[in-house]
């Protein structure tokens, strides 16, 4: 008996040191962030920044790997497969986390199958049209939505993304019927609109910043709880008479059963790097609002508002099942 147990505990202790000493390594390699929408836009843009700043708190390079499709679902399922090791991580997004699963079945749920790191932004959201449409502020394009139903198409990053539920809940309460039109990411739906295939668009500053800018679109209402620097007259939707906004914080997350270590570490890492003036001079210039949020209080955060989604789903008929 005593023989058996010496034994088992030998065995136990060559397990141990089998993995103790990788996690104590980590990272041994470089280590890759899966994002769900096309290179150059918002969310690709602020991601790249941060891994590239974290990378050299880490002393591994952090790689993107941009998978676009399907509102992100692309991207988050190699991550709920990918190995629990921290060397494939995500970009989240509160779509993803709160209306995807409330929309479709999914073979995995969002927030039980994942590990949150941290959240590191918001997304501001802002309707524009082409600068020489014929609508000058929100009232007037709203007018003539009610009054030409369905002629008015708009474009987002996809089926399910905040600014797609926002925007049908503007419709609902004002008796508004459009079309929405998804696209991959940012720059596929500003190239639309600026071609004339599609009336408005939804998208961030970065996105739809040096358009405004050059005086090519512009911009009618802000999505979001706040106006925004570069359209400081526009007001937000609060202003509009709305009494909901867009709620949509960007995080890293990896695979469920990522070790506490790793996630630590990586939390850590990248809460260091973002209070470095590198990151903080790099947003700015991406007119990008960024905090830090850590990855256990953003998952209570997406626990909170998971029922109020997916009521919100059901109220507007967006379950495709």
């Amino acid at each position: 008996m005593n023989r058996l147990f010496v034994i088992l505990t030998g065995m136990m202790a060559l397990l141990g040191a089998s993995t103790c000493p990788g996690q104590d390594n980590y990272p041994a390699r470089p280590i890759t962030i899966v994002v769900g929408w096309t290179a150059g836009g918002a969310a690709d843009s602020i991601t790249r920044l941060l891994a590239r700043v974290a990378s050299k708190e880490l002393g591994q390079n952090i790689l993107i790997d941009n998978k676009p499709g399907g509102a992100s679902q692309l991207a988050a399922t190699a991550v709920v497969n990918a190995k629990p090791d921290g060397y494939t991580l995500g970009l989240g997004s509160a779509s993803f986390f709160l209306i995807a699963p409330n929309i479709r079945k999914l073979p995995y749920d969002p927030i039980q199958d994942s590990s949150q790191i941290l959240g590191f932004y918001t997304t501001l959201f802002g309707l524009v049209v082409r600068a020489d449409a014929p609508w000058k502020n929100w009232s007037e394009f709203k007018e003539f939505a009610r009054q030409n139903s369905g002629k008015i198409s708009y474009g987002t990053a996809g089926i399910g993304t905040m600014q797609h539920l926002v925007f049908e809940r503007i419709a609902q309460k004002d008796g508004i019927k459009w079309t929405h039109v998804p696209f991959k990411g940012g720059n596929d739906t500003i190239t639309s609109l600026l071609g004339g295939h599609i009336h408005a668009a939804i998208q961030g500053p970065t996105d739809v910043g040096p358009f405004i800018q050059a005086g090519k679109l512009r911009m009618l209402l802000a999505l979001n709880d706040q106006r925004w620097e570069m359209a400081p007259d526009v007001p937000q939707i609060l202003e509009a008479g709305y009494d909901f906004s867009t709620f949509n914080v960007g995080s890293i997350w990896g695979p469920r059963g990522l070790p506490e270590t790793i996630r630590a570490k990586l939390e850590a890492a990248m809460f260091k790097a973002m209070k470095t003036p590198e990151f903080i001079e790099g947003a700015k210039r991406l007119q990008q609002p960024w905090f830090f949020v850590g990855g256990r209080e953003y998952t209570r955060m997406l626990q909170d508002r998971f029922d109020g989604y997916r009521q919100a789903v059901k109220d507007l008929n967006l379950q495709e099942n």
